[in-house]
């Protein structure tokens, strides 16, 4: 048998030394909680008053002084917490009621006769156009519409001819949609 000849790559792909930049994150950051935490510290290092010191001498009203801060301090905290909770959201919501980011479009059929025709003619150039059915008082036409002026309107036949209708005999426009 003849002996495999071992073939070197045909296509070398060089890989540069690289050395990786360093990065530099955020190191300090603050957070509203953390600012209203240190407010209510500052409140609670502020010497009391000379009243207030003498008021909490006496053993009994120590303990319904005790209770009154607490409770004092448990509604600050529920009220800072609802704050941040409407400035946060304040930010994700508003309060306004929300918008459809597109105006809806009335469908065809809601249409009167001449939106249906300026539908037809603003109908996007890149789709194929929409053969229909224009009626009037004694006759029914199918074709594309073509052009539309204060008077006329210009419609293709299937057979390639053009056909003018005036606006006034024009009733109704109905879409065929494409036939197979």
């Amino acid at each position: 048998m003849a002996e495999k000849k071992v073939k070197e790559p045909l296509f070398y792909i060089q890989q540069p030394s690289f050395q990786f930049p360093e990065t530099r994150m955020q190191t300090v950051y603050s957070s509203r909680k953390a600012e209203l935490d240190r407010k209510l510290e500052q409140k609670e290092s502020v010497p009391e008053p000379a009243d207030k010191i003498n008021e909490q001498a006496m053993p009994e009203e120590k303990n319904e002084n005790m209770t009154e801060i607490k409770v004092k301090e448990a509604i600050e905290e529920f009220q800072a917490g609802r704050e941040e909770k409407k400035e946060s959201a304040s930010f994700a919501f508003t309060s306004e009621k929300r918008k459809p980011a597109f105006n809806r479009v009335k469908s065809f059929k809601e249409m009167d006769t001449l939106e249906r025709l300026d539908y037809l003619i603003d109908f996007p150039k890149q789709l194929p156009p929409i053969p229909c059915i224009f009626e009037t008082g004694e006759k029914a036409i199918r074709g594309f519409l073509v052009s539309k002026n204060e008077e006329w309107i210009e419609i293709k036949l299937f057979d390639d001819t053009i056909e003018q209708l005036n606006l006034q005999s024009l009733n109704t426009v109905k879409m065929i949609g494409l036939r197979r």
